[in-house]
């Protein structure tokens, strides 16, 4: 409850707003945090220890574990896909721990005292992040551009919409973010916002969960800046002697007030890997958008008063740099940068924080609820900026968080903005029905890749499948858990209806064909599998290899690494 503080740590100087403090509104942890890096790490341990150990600090701590045991490298090699991932946190993630600077060492053992968390565990979490990226960048580099294809890990993307001036019905600043990413289940059931007030610098509001420190992801300072970062997992531009993601973005918001003071910050790092940030400053009315790789960088600030991204690198500077070896998830990135965009420029001159609350809840095309949606599987966060009040408004509820109520909180005053009205746009954006449909998608996801659970999994997509029949995808991946299951002739059942419902992609398509021809050869169905297997020649060069090699050799079996996100197998 809100008054709960913890009387050892706060300065003996500290206005009564500056106490650490506790709360829960509207499901969110809001933590109130002042002092040291030290201190502040200690405060958010011990306020919401119990939260972290439910959070994604465990999750993130054996996430290549898991990765590696949910299939990725096919059934035969998940012992020992598992103790790969274990040994790269061990030795990757250290290399990566090495760079960090004292202060956020400081920190970390703030949070593991007084979270009680076991130091090595917390360190293989906090540099998950850049030990994926490294695991993902070295499969590519190992296995070249005819190969790339082959690798099968989960890949994401997070979204960022902007408006200002004329196009906004104040003429403010609106900045919303969708921050996709791992930690469904951890992350989007304890979600947090911290309102820091750190001794070297300004306050600052961050939207982060229980066990993540640090303003570097998505926060707002006293001056008026936003800012944001983006993953780019397709460049293999990636250097672990850089520092690691999360920790620059802090210091642009203890320390930057405008946005060149953000620049200079970010042009003195050195990062480990590839990553944008999107900063906004209320006071200018301007977007700074910095992209970064290991060797290069581009910045430019935005021209217009609209602006849209989302994990493909806008400058052209940085053409070239970014490997499309997941045509899906390719499609995807770009198809979710041209709707935001698209939805901005529509609707330029009546946006408010609603608006973009709605875009951000955007469920995409109805003919696919996984082709070119905004909200997706891995939204586990979601904020809308309004700088120029000091308010932010946080969604709230399971992934896809954007797809729920927006609650605001206030930097200034450091609590929740009593009498602001609720933000609802992203529930309109989707029928009662499809959003209960894909949170039955999102449970069987949750139920196969956090506990190996196959029938639960299997249960949920029928449900999904009852809710949407209309839906491909939702009956693909139930085609595909079957098979997982040695039930081929359920199999064939739910990959004909995907095929029966088409996709707007001839690409995806193929894929069920390629599917189904697996499905008859097992059920020894020699000649429908060709004929599918023929189809499936109409798709993505990897589907195209697989089926070539259909129409050469029955299929002998096997369980498909399903890469949830967007209701894929990268490698069939």
């Amino acid at each position: 409850m809100r008054g709960v503080t913890l009387e050892a740590l706060p300065r003996p100087d500290a206005p009564p707003h500056e106490q650490p403090s506790y709360e829960r509104h509207a499901g969110l942890h809001v933590v109130r945090l002042a002092g040291d890096d030290y201190e502040m790490g200690h405060q958010h341990g011990t306020l919401l220890r119990e939260a972290v150990r439910r959070g994604p600090v465990p999750h993130f701590a054996r996430y290549l574990e898991k990765l590696a045991a949910s299939g990725v490298l096919g059934s035969a090699g998940v012992p020992l896909a598992r103790a790969i991932g274990a040994a790269l946190g061990h030795t990757v993630g250290r290399v990566i721990a090495r760079q960090m600077p004292a202060h956020v060492r400081r920190a970390l053992d703030g949070l593991a005292d007084g979270a009680r968390l076991d130091r090595g565990e917390l360190l293989r979490a906090v540099t998950m992040p850049e030990t994926y990226l490294w695991a993902v960048t070295r499969f590519q580099q190992l296995a070249g551009p005819a190969v790339a294809p082959r690798l099968s890990v989960p890949l994401y993307g997070c979204t960022s919409l902007a408006a200002w001036g004329a196009a906004t019905t104040h003429g403010r600043v609106l900045h919303g973010r969708n921050f996709d990413y791992q930690g469904v289940g951890s992350w989007d059931r304890e979600q947090v916002v911290a309102f820091h007030d750190p001794k070297d610098g300004q306050p600052y509001v961050s939207i982060t969960a229980a066990g993540v420190l640090l303003g570097g992801i998505t926060a707002m300072n006293a001056a008026g800046l936003t800012l944001v970062v983006h993953q780019h997992m397709a460049c293999g531009e990636l250097d672990l002697g850089g520092l690691p993601v999360g920790i620059v973005g802090d210091q642009v918001m203890r320390h930057a007030r405008t946005l060149d003071d953000a620049r200079r910050i970010l042009d003195d790092h050195v990062p480990n890997g590839a990553w944008t940030y999107v900063v906004t400053s209320a006071r200018e009315s301007a977007l700074l958008c910095y992209e970064v790789t290991s060797r290069r960088r581009a910045s430019f600030v935005a021209e217009g008063d609209v602006f849209a991204y989302s994990n493909l690198f806008l400058d052209r500077r940085l053409d070239g740099i970014e490997h499309h070896f997941y045509p899906t998830y390719w499609r995807h990135n770009v198809s979710r940068y041209l709707r935001g965009r698209a939805m901005l420029e529509q609707a330029r001159g009546s946006i408010d924080a609603d608006a973009i609350a709605s875009f951000l809840g955007d469920a995409g095309d109805p003919a696919c609820r996984l082709r070119s949606s905004i909200a997706v599987l891995s939204t586990v966060a979601s904020v809308v900026f309004d700088a120029g009040r000091g308010v932010v408004h946080v969604a709230t509820g399971r992934a896809p968080v954007s797809s729920h109520p927006y609650v605001a909180f206030d930097l200034t005053t450091r609590a929740p903005l009593a009498g602001e009205p609720a933000l609802h746009g992203g529930e309109r954006r989707s029928t009662e029905p499809a959003r209960r449909a894909f949170d039955a998608y999102r449970e069987g996801y949750e139920a196969h890749f956090h506990d190996a659970d196959v029938p639960r999994a299997r249960a949920h997509l029928d449900t999904a499948r009852a809710v949407e029949p209309g839906q491909p995808v939702y009956h693909f991946v139930a085609g595909l858990l079957a098979l997982g299951a040695d039930d081929p002739r359920r199999a064939e059942a739910c990959l004909a209806a995907a095929i029966a419902c088409g996709h707007p992609d001839a690409e995806r398509l193929a894929g069920f064909h390629l599917w189904r021809g697996r499905a008859r050869d097992l059920l020894g169905d020699r000649d429908g599998a060709r004929r599918d297997y023929r189809e499936a020649r109409l798709g993505d060069a990897n589907v195209r290899r697989a089926a070539e090699r259909g129409l050469g050799a029955p299929f002998r079996g096997g369980r498909p690494a399903i890469e949830w996100n967007f209701g894929e197998v990268v490698s069939p």
